[in-house]
């Protein structure tokens, strides 16, 4: 399979060489998914038998910390550079070596900072462990630049590689570590090696490098874009690390290993089957935001496929909830199961809050997703601190309502409103969809009293046939079917220089 390259991207597309590449960036991208689910999927079912949940909480209780240094360290250059495929060399060097003095000091930061975390959760562990996760965020932001190149460029291929190859490297070296004795050090270990495998190959494969450190002219620009995305990240570290702090603080580490791996195991498949269209989404619809009905009628297609691909497999983990989480991880995970339930109902209708970023994004109105973000950030706060009132479980149930009543909504009127897709594309999308989804949640509680064990995985597979085959049959069925096909056959076809 060859790759695509920087040449036919500076060249420009006709639109049968951008949908070409578009379509294999999203195929590429899907056949690594399913080498990465296997990864993942195994890789959890193995941890959950070398370590208890208190050790996965231990260092749960530093993610959230090291999630909000994350979201600052972007500082959305890597969303820029993708955005805007004229970006001079001078700049692109430019906002590297300031994504780099950024994690510096963030790294800086967090050292400070771990002897009064572990104060706050009353656990000494934690001063070492956050200490160590410097490494961590300074070995990714390595990588965020030549990554970004090779998103623009469309070298989609490329970038795969490097992607899955350190998650493989960091998986293997997770569980030997745990398999060694090296207890909630194994979770750090794996992380490291990872970052830093896929740091070496985003390098090795972009064939990108640095000039000298320096600030180009218009930089500044960019960082006022990026200033916006990185307001957005912030917002979305508060929805979606708050909590951890908060269930840590007040519950311990048993149930924040509970919470924390329960809500894992349902971001996982959200991430995994999301990627081939996340890679493709922003620099497929900033290419044609000039046209605004070819834009609609991308995004409407994408944010259905988004949904056959997720909706399945989140009902799925609603209805089986418990003999789901027996099965997976054995019996002292049991108290996960009602965590994992509520996790997965709110996963339902996350691919439509999702996709609202790749309209703000595209559009470059960042300033008013960076406002819509800030409010749905304060919604997640409050269902946080008013659900802890009944432990993890009030904190999870309570967000689950929040985020599929108000949190969703306000973004999808707030990417309407005054923007190329409008709420009247989003109802034709969804409404459609609603037919299916009853009848796999029919179907998979006629089943759910009769399978346990492996067969609970026959019950995921009915959930896909089932919806998929009422959307077929369903308005629209036949394009929707057309563009799936078109993503999975473009691997032969779609491999040509354009």
């Amino acid at each position: 399979m060859s790759d695509l390259g920087a040449t036919d991207v500076e060249a420009g597309f006709d639109n049968d060489a951008l949908r070409r590449r578009s379509a294999v960036g999203a195929a590429v991208t899907l056949v690594a998914q399913g080498v990465k689910f296997v990864l993942r999927f195994g890789s959890t079912v193995v941890m959950a038998r070398l370590l208890a949940p208190a050790e996965f909480g231990l260092v749960a209780m530093v993610s959230p910390i090291v999630a909000f240094a994350v979201a600052l360290n972007d500082v959305g250059f890597s969303q820029a550079i993708i955005r805007d495929h004229a970006l001079p060399p001078k700049q692109i060097s430019s906002l590297f070596w300031l994504s780099l003095l950024v994690s510096a000091g963030l790294a800086a930061v967090l050292l400070v900072a771990s002897p009064v975390a572990a104060l706050v959760y009353r656990e000494p562990h934690v001063t070492a462990v956050l200490a160590a996760m410097t490494g961590w965020l300074l070995l990714s932001t390595l990588s965020m630049v030549p990554l970004a190149i090779l998103a623009r460029e469309m070298r989609f291929v490329s970038a795969t590689v490097a992607d899955l190859a350190g998650i493989a490297l960091g998986i293997g070296a997770t569980i030997w570590a745990a398999w060694a004795g090296f207890s909630y050090w194994s979770l750090v270990i794996g992380q490291v090696v990872g970052a830093g495998a896929t740091a070496v190959l985003a390098f090795a494969l972009s064939r990108w490098r640095p000039s000298l450190p320096g600030i180009a002219p218009g930089t500044g620009e960019i960082a006022r874009f990026g200033a916006n995305l990185t307001g957005v990240s912030v917002a979305g570290y508060v929805s979606m690390t708050a909590d951890n702090i908060i269930v840590g603080a007040f519950a311990g580490k048993v149930a924040l290993g509970l919470y924390d791996r329960s809500y894992g195991l349902v971001l996982q498949p959200l991430n995994q089957l999301l990627a081939p269209l996340n890679r493709v989404a922003l620099p497929l619809l900033s290419r044609v935001r000039d046209d605004p009905a070819r834009y609609r009628r991308i995004y409407v297609q994408m944010l259905k496929l988004s949904l056959l691909l997720t909706a399945p497999v989140m009902l799925f983990c609603v209805t089986f909830a418990h003999p789901f989480i027996q099965f997976l991880w054995g019996p002292r995970w049991t108290n996960a199961a009602p965590i994992f339930f509520w996790f997965s109902v709110g996963g339902i209708v996350s691919p439509i809050f999702t996709t609202t970023g790749w309209l703000f994004a595209s559009e470059g109105r960042t300033n008013r997703q960076f406002r819509l973000s800030v409010a749905t950030a304060l919604i997640s706060l409050a269902s946080f601190v008013i659900g802890i009132r009944w432990g993890a479980i009030g904190v999870v149930r309570l967000n689950a309502f929040t985020f599929i009543l108000l949190q969703t909504p306000l973004m999808v009127w707030g990417a309407a409103r005054n923007g190329l897709v409008t709420l009247r594309d989003f109802a034709g999308a969804l409404l459609p969809l609603l037919i299916p989804a009853a009848v796999t949640t029919a179907a998979l509680l006629a089943l759910s009293g009769h399978l346990t064990g492996w067969l609970t995985l026959a019950a995921l597979f009915a959930a896909y046939a089932v919806f998929g085959l009422v959307s077929l049959a369903m308005p629209g069925g036949r394009d929707l079917l057309a563009t799936t096909w078109r993503l999975v056959t473009s691997l032969n076809g779609g491999t040509k220089r354009a």
